[in-house]
């Protein structure tokens, strides 16, 4: 696919798979609306099983070069790619959490702690996937290329496949932010669905769109990966990706 930039391609596998990328929003604010409702904890494992499950059928989409998700096709590679990225995000977790604590950040604010925390995670996190990102996606394509493979192949063109992925982590989850803190400006209450036992419309629609925004944001990196993998095996090289590429290029 010479000439499609990973934006576009981004855009046009969502507008090819519509109706599925909808079911995956649906299922995703369903779960938060839930667990909102029932008081649990339990749909932050579920949404990210949701959200690797994204991944999958979108990388395996590319590499397969089919452009439409096709279910029937059979999950090859699904268990191994299930527990790499678990692993992945397992030390992300551990640094990001893990650092600040070490160095007394526990003596701040809750806020200030989050939201350290939240930066350093989304840091390390886009850099181990930047490193480290297609090993997981070897399985999908039926490769048996361990971890030092997937390093050898993250070195190449590092710093834009990182500045790639943190663009897609972290620029949906400040829109979403974006969104809360304009609309707690105009006196609206939407830090929860439920409010008063009944259900805030406004609070709904942001975490749709939240949820929307994320669902493309992990599209967006799951073809980055993709893409970096084939680049790196010899395949398709319709996205050129260089260490040495200007900012403007993140996208592309």
């Amino acid at each position: 696919m010479a000439g499609v930039t990973m934006l576009g391609e981004t855009i046009s596998f969502i507008r090819h798979n519509l109706s599925l990328i909808c079911l995956f929003v649906a299922i995703s604010c369903a779960i938060i609306v839930f667990s909102e409702y029932s008081e649990s904890s339990g749909g932050g494992s579920t949404q990210f099983f949701i959200a690797l499950y994204v991944g999958y059928c979108v990388q395996n989409t590319i590499l397969s070069g089919t452009g439409r998700v096709q279910i029937n096709r059979g999950m090859v590679g699904f268990g191994s790619y299930i527990w790499k990225n678990f692993l992945i995000l397992l030390v992300a977790v551990g640094i990001g959490f893990g650092v600040p604590l070490a160095f007394g950040a526990a003596s701040f604010s809750m806020g200030t702690f989050v939201l350290l925390c939240g930066g350093l995670f989304a840091i390390i996190y886009a850099l181990l996937l930047a490193l480290v990102g297609t090993w997981p996606t070897a399985g999908i394509a039926g490769s048996t290329s361990g971890l030092a493979d997937a390093f050898a192949r993250g070195q190449h063109g590092f710093l834009l496949t990182f500045l790639r992925l943190f663009a897609g982590i972290i620029l949906p989850a400040i829109v979403s932010l974006l969104l809360l803190a304009i609309a707690a400006s105009m006196s609206y209450e939407v830090d929860a669905v439920f409010q008063g036992g009944k259900i805030s419309l406004l609070a709904l629609a942001l975490l749709i769109v939240s949820q929307s925004l994320g669902t493309f944001g992990i599209c967006y990196a799951s073809i980055v990966l993709a893409r970096k993998f084939q680049i790196s095996e010899g395949g398709p090289q319709g996205v050129t990706v260089s260490a040495t590429s200007e900012i403007s290029e993140i996208f592309q």
